[in-house]
């Protein structure tokens, strides 16, 4: 098993955000974790990468990956394992991107941050992962600063910055939500073909279960801080239990009389 989370919850200050959370993913399983805002998600991936915000912190429960207890990792070995064998895709990877700096020196500073790679070497492993996402003139987009990109090719970079170290487990915050809809389907596509070939493990974050629906092996419906339905996937999109999974599929639109999420 790569990731076993069991009874995690999560408070701020006084208040039970999380509760009883129980996750298991093997290498190359996809995980999808939907709900509306504020039902917790969000939470529990950050709890797992060890990034809680503000006061935020575990207050229950295990994390463990690889058979070693997150819980009990010092800053150092956060930092060790955080950018390699842990990486994150955020809902808009251009707001985490320095917008004075230049694509490529970022990405450069990235790889050597963590790597024995000289600048040369870095900045042309740097291009090749950029064409991996498709991206086209990578030499330019090098030289390019993040608001010289639209949003699709600035999300892309943050996938390719994420798994340039082929990490063992990616997390994805809404990776696509801030993109129209064609731009979304191409940038998941993407990245599900880079982290097959690499056999990564997912958890993505998702309000949309059409994307929960294409992407994952795996589904966890959240709703209120716990749990509501857990299982595969293809089982609770074709026999929903929860009355809230039925209201979400209910919520995806239908073309032709046909619902699109299988």
């Amino acid at each position: 098993m790569l990731l076993e989370v069991s009874e995690l919850s999560v408070s701020y200050g006084e208040r039970e955000i999380v509760r009883n959370v129980n996750i298991s993913l093997d290498e190359g399983e996809v995980l999808a974790i939907v709900g509306e805002s504020g039902s917790g998600k969000t939470t529990v991936i950050r709890a797992v990468l060890g990034c809680l915000p503000h006061e935020g912190r575990v207050s229950g429960g295990k994390i463990f990956f690889e058979d070693k207890n997150l819980l009990e990792n010092t800053p150092a070995e956060w930092s060790r394992l955080c950018g390699t064998k842990i990486t994150m895709v955020f809902q808009d990877s251009g707001s985490i991107l320095d917008p004075i700096a230049r694509i490529g020196d970022q990405f450069v500073e990235y790889i050597r941050e963590h790597s024995a790679l000289t600048k040369k070497e870095a900045a042309k492993a740097a291009e090749d992962m950029l064409r991996k996402m498709h991206l086209p003139n990578t030499e330019n987009i090098m030289k390019s600063y993040p608001f010289e990109l639209s949003g699709g090719m600035r999300q892309r970079v943050g996938v390719a910055m994420a798994m340039f170290f082929k990490p063992r487990l990616l997390l994805a915050d809404e990776p696509t939500s801030a993109l129209d809809v064609t731009t979304q389907a191409q940038v998941v596509k993407e990245m599900m073909e880079i982290c097959q070939q690499d056999q990564t493990a997912i958890i993505i974050v998702t309000h949309n279960i059409g994307v929960a629906a294409y992407m994952s092996d795996k589904l966890i419906v959240m709703q209120n801080g716990e749990i509501v339905e857990s299982g595969r996937t293809d089982e609770i999109i074709a026999r929903p239990q929860s009355a809230y999974t039925r209201e979400l599929l209910d919520a995806v639109p239908q073309v032709g009389g046909k619902r699109y999420v299988s």
